[in-house]
């Protein structure tokens, strides 16, 4: 098993709860607020705590880069945050609302709305055509077909990515997959954009040029962004830099 990343059949964390949504909490909130997370893991006998009360906030139009080494549990708290794992203990607020809080049907929906994610090994549907990929999320959330085509072939544009639309994932470059993912991740207009190890797979080039991507994205539309790597140079490029060492978070820069 994955230690990082668990599994409910397993019986490894809380079972999921099903009021209806809470009220977003009173007052200006960040986009991102995680209060107390614990993410502890079962096997057997064995305890593994990999997120030891980890509080964040993350504001929105910011830039942060969560770095530490291979194991660490960035991928862990990333999942926790766009709620694709619940933690052991703790809640977490996005857009005010405590998504935890939301039942086994209501949090996917909330996922597609307000997460775009970002993946090293980007989750691409290798039998649809890239415009098809960046359309899936629109087309989940309910949108017309000709809505959905017309909104990812402007995204694509935005991302400068127009001249393999037709084209399926096998058929495409590291970088070129890169780009789509940006552009799938964007295309429901997100409250914020997690991105978990974008660069791991790619060439020196093409993570350049992804890194640049993301950082014009947030400086020109303020998108609220959240990258976890081990890389220092990628994570320097955001404007808050956290580090996650023995389950905690660093405060300081580094």
């Amino acid at each position: 098993m994955n230690k990082e990343t668990g599994s409910r059949e397993q019986g490894i964390g809380p079972e999921p709860r099903t009021p209806n949504p809470q009220s977003p909490i009173p007052g200006p909130a960040p986009v991102i607020q995680a209060q107390g997370v614990w993410r502890v893991f079962k096997t057997g006998a064995e305890r593994l705590e990999v997120l030891k009360g980890v509080d964040l906030s993350v504001d929105r139009g910011e830039f942060l880069s969560i770095t530490g080494h291979s194991g660490t549990g960035k991928s862990t708290l990333l999942h926790i945050l766009g709620g694709l794992d619940r933690p052991t203990q703790g809640k977490v607020f996005l857009d005010s609302l405590d998504i935890f809080s939301y039942s086994s049907t209501g949090l996917p929906e909330l996922r597609n709305q307000k997460v775009g994610f970002v993946f090293q090994f980007h989750h691409l549907l290798a039998e649809f055509t890239v415009l098809e990929n960046v359309a899936l999320p629109l087309l989940i959330a309910g949108r017309s077909e000709s809505e959905a085509f017309s909104r990812a072939r402007h995204v694509l544009e935005e991302v400068d990515f127009t001249n393999r639309l037709n084209h399926r994932p096998a058929q495409l470059s590291g970088g070129e997959k890169s780009k789509a993912a940006v552009a799938r991740a964007l295309v429901n207009e997100p409250a914020v954009i997690l991105a978990d190890e974008p660069t791991g797979n790619l060439d020196v080039a093409s993570s350049n040029a992804l890194m640049n991507l993301l950082v014009s994205l947030n400086r020109n539309r303020s998108m609220t962004m959240v990258v976890v790597t081990h890389n220092q140079t990628v994570a320097a490029r955001a404007g808050r830099v956290l580090k996650l060492s023995d389950g905690k978070l660093d405060n300081e820069k580094v």
